[in-house]
């Protein structure tokens, strides 16, 4: 359940600095007001631990500067990680689409992932060469504009931050035209999860294939062709973690049936499921000891009480694989041998 504390409804606002300082590092682009004060959250989320970076404030005449007589729009630190992506790398973007940035070069740092953003920044008309400034050196701005943050981790979230999964969704399907449209997708995991100890997926992956439902592994697919999958089901099927962020680029009142394979949740779900305004439904698919790393998913009772008001034919699961699933699982010499 969502801490209703976090719910932000105050509107984001973008800043306007005069003669702004960038301090450049090896991923941040550190920001400063014309006085050398620090602007609060220019920097990176820290990650598995509380709060934004931050740095001293500064001395704006204790060094020189390059200049640059540009007007720019604040986006930061871009992950070169999907689910981080999703929730830190989009949490100013939404300011993408006001007119006060049109036409403004982005001020950001790209850590990785550098073909998909030119992908993503494309869709609002924006170059990755020709429009996208990271400063090598310490740089003063003429102005820089900074959006506040839509999304902070166990802080806050703002109505903003759908607002890019939106755009996105609906500029793809305003222009791109692929065959097949599915109304029910299941998102698999189990071909990237090959080789780890993630056990079980394929075969309950299959029950929902054979009852209809379109398997979908979203790293053998290109982006665009996953947001049109995404923005015209009417129900999506995905196991625990960031798979399941894909909600995102989905309509309002989606059902989203998370297939729980360990039993913590993730901490961004429950905001993203807020956020998406979505459908909901969790089912537990895991055997004691899973974890994040190690799990294994079986055909609980849970999932089989799912199957059978949702219609899914179960009949094919074979139990004999679960056994030697379970094996795999509970014994580690037996698991290499396997994968061997």
């Amino acid at each position: 359940m969502i801490d209703e504390k976090m719910i932000d409804n105050s509107k984001a606002q973008i800043t306007e600095y005069q003669g702004a300082y960038i301090i450049p590092d090896e991923q941040c682009l550190f920001a400063f007001d014309e006085k050398g004060k620090f602007i609060e959250y220019t920097s990176k989320r820290r990650l598995h631990k509380k709060g934004y970076a931050t740095r001293e404030d500064i001395d704006p005449k204790a060094a020189e500067w390059e200049t640059c007589d540009e007007e720019v729009l604040y986006i930061g630190f871009l992950r070169g990680h999907w689910g981080h992506f999703l929730v830190d790398s989009t949490v100013r973007m939404w300011a993408l689409s006001r007119e006060v940035s049109k036409g403004k070069k982005i001020l950001a740092k790209i850590e990785g992932m550098e073909s998909f953003y030119r992908q993503w920044f494309a869709l609002w008309g924006i170059d990755l060469d020709r429009d996208v400034i990271c400063p090598s050196k310490p740089t003063r701005f003429s102005k820089v504009l900074v959006p506040d943050i839509s999304y902070y981790p166990r802080f806050f979230l703002k109505k903003e931050y759908i607002e890019p999964f939106r755009y996105v969704s609906e500029t793809v399907s305003a222009t791109e035209s692929f065959p097949e449209v599915y109304d029910k997708l299941y998102l698999s995991r189990s071909r990237i999860a090959r080789g780890s100890k993630q056990l079980g997926e394929k075969y309950i992956e299959e029950l929902f294939e054979k009852s209809g439902y379109k398997v979908l592994y979203p790293e053998e697919i290109s982006f665009k062709e996953q947001v049109w999958y995404y923005s015209h089901c009417r129900e999506m099927v995905a196991t625990t973690g960031t798979v399941a962020h894909n909600i995102l680029f989905a309509k309002e009142g989606t059902k989203l049936v998370i297939l729980n394979r360990y039993p913590e949740t993730p901490g961004h779900q429950d905001i993203i499921n807020y956020a998406s305004n979505a459908e909901v439904v969790e089912i537990p698919v895991y055997v004691k000891g899973c974890d994040h790393d190690n799990n294994l998913m079986v055909l609980t009772p849970e999932l089989q009480s799912f199957c059978d008001k949702s219609g899914i034919d179960t009949s094919s699961y074979d139990r004999k694989k679960e056994v030697l699933s379970r094996l795999l699982f509970r014994i580690p010499k037996a698991y290499k041998l396997y994968w061997k």
